[in-house]
């Protein structure tokens, strides 16, 4: 089996575990879109390092697929271990500006240009975890050409730029410090949702 195929297999396995019965979008309707801090939100505060779990669901034209992560960041490097929505572990992705691998649940990794090529071939783009850790970790500066445009909660709540437009719907919080805890973002016909459902440890400044 050469490597192109060994993708397409290894993205469909992925896929098939992923998928859910019914609207892979459910988990994020029945989400109540709500403010879930009575705190007041300071949009300076940065986080330097988390540990949460989460739910996600994602579709692009008619393939869609929904699963659980829970997702470590400290010392610069992400540890974000995937799950199907029966909680069979199906991926742990590592990613840092040194290295960046997915081992599937058989063992096999992927990294480098694989991992990119992976990724694309998965969701149909190419997502990094530092699109959503620089939402979490309130710094969207980070992300290139991003605009601002409303502001709710004591905190912008929606970003655009020329490929994402960023929904930032409810936040969380522990020890004050404050993180978005559902987030939509789309492109054309592509589609991802994430919810916080738990923060396990939060540190920041």
């Amino acid at each position: 089996m050469n490597f192109k195929y060994a993708l397409i297999f290894l993205a469909v396995s992925l896929l098939s575990a992923c998928a859910s019965l019914q609207d892979p979008f459910e988990v994020f309707k029945s989400h109540v879109p709500s403010i879930e801090t009575s705190q007041a939100i300071d949009e300076n505060r940065f986080i330097e390092e988390f540990s949460i779990k989460a739910k996600f669901a994602y579709s692009i034209e008619s393939k869609g697929g929904s699963g659980r992560l829970i997702w470590r960041y400290k010392n610069n490097q992400d540890e974000i271990d995937i799950f199907s929505p029966f909680n069979n572990q199906i991926a742990k992705i590592i990613y840092s500006t040194k290295e960046k691998k997915i081992i599937d649940a058989n063992g096999k990794i992927l990294s480098g240009v694989e991992f990119d090529q992976y990724v694309n071939g998965l969701f149909g783009k190419n997502i990094s975890p530092d699109l959503f850790r620089h939402l979490i970790t309130n710094h969207v500066e980070r992300i290139k050409n991003l605009h601002k445009e409303d502001n709710q909660f004591n905190r912008t709540t929606h970003f655009y730029n020329d490929e994402w437009d960023i929904v930032i719907h409810a936040f969380k919080t522990q020890d004050k410090l404050t993180i978005p805890s559902k987030i939509s973002i789309t492109q054309g016909t592509f589609s991802l949702n994430f919810i916080v459902e738990e923060i396990i440890n939060i540190a920041g400044k």
